[in-house]
């Protein structure tokens, strides 16, 4: 996805006017002598400097708001008010999705995953598709989505297979732990522990990669018990329907699994809940997984 035509012509109305502003103060590209950088043959590199300097001094951006050299309307400098939050630094380009593509920000201890929109062009067609591709930025907010400031430094880096499989892991954790952030205009949350121990348990290998995470959760949050068992149970179901398929049971039948035992079985779901009440005591009831056997496929 990119930015409408409108909104590519008023993102670079703003940021050519604060960069020629930035060029005046700490000067590093000679005769930039307007507020416009296209089609001047500006070298690339010069202009990244010039992105650099700006956000390495944000405060140019309050004093080009207060000073207001070129009578931008309210809407305007709400616009470039909302450029002090900013984030620069590296990230990995992960995918390219219809509405975004995926950065994940790289080296930082609490990564963060962001949905980034295009400017004039698509993102993809800027970066390519053999992903993921290391990029230093800065992204930006822009009518309630994120862009990036128009300038990509490239890392010319192969990532060999283990280090795949860890920017991997941590970007599907970072995923879990905030989301896909779509906007820089709100605080960013992160979400309920619940949904992380979900993600740790999803599969066996995430669960032993994952063994010291899940144990200080539940330390820290005893009351995921009831998940950590039912999501046990659940991860243990293709197991025990096959076995019992290979036993020939045929008929369906309600399981009540602990972990990966089958401690209760019948026709009914009721029939079942009956029977861990009578062999279970109350406290424990709830770290049942309940499923239905539907029989050989």
């Amino acid at each position: 996805m990119k930015l409408s035509k409108e909104e590519v012509n008023l993102f670079y109305k703003l940021n050519d006017s604060l960069l020629f502003y930035t060029n005046q103060k700490y000067p590093v590209i000679k005769g930039f002598n307007s507020p416009v950088l296209k089609d001047k043959g500006y070298p690339p590199e010069k202009i990244a400097e010039l992105n650099k300097k700006l956000y390495d001094h944000p405060e140019l951006i309050d004093s080009f708001i207060a000073e207001n050299p070129f009578k931008f309307n309210q809407e305007e400098l709400n616009v470039l008010k909302g450029w002090r939050k900013f984030i620069k630094g590296e990230f990995f380009i992960m995918s390219h999705l219809k509405e975004y593509s995926v950065f994940f920000e790289a080296y930082k201890d609490e990564p963060k995953v962001y949905g980034v929109v295009g400017l004039c062009d698509e993102i993809e067609n800027v970066v390519g598709n053999d992903l993921p591709v290391l990029v230093k930025t800065v992204l930006l907010p822009f009518k309630g989505k994120i862009v990036y400031c128009g300038v990509f430094n490239f890392y010319n880096v192969c990532f060999g297979w283990n280090i795949l499989r860890e920017i991997k892991r941590d970007y599907q954790e970072a995923k879990v732990k905030y989301g896909i952030i779509l906007s820089l205009d709100s605080p960013i949350i992160e979400k309920g522990k619940e949904e992380l121990l979900k993600y740790y348990l999803r599969n066996e290998n995430n669960r032993i990669e994952y063994a010291d995470e899940i144990n200080q959760i539940l330390r820290d949050n005893p009351s995921l018990l009831k998940i950590y068992y039912q999501e046990i149970g659940k991860s243990n179901t293709r197991r025990i329907s096959k076995k019992l398929s290979k036993l020939g049971v045929a008929s369906k039948l309600y399981l009540a699994i602990f972990e990966d035992v089958v401690i209760a079985s019948g026709k009914t779901k009721e029939e079942v809940k009956k029977q861990i009440e009578n062999i279970l005591p109350e406290e424990k009831r709830d770290f049942i997984y309940l499923f239905k056997y539907k029989g050989p496929k």
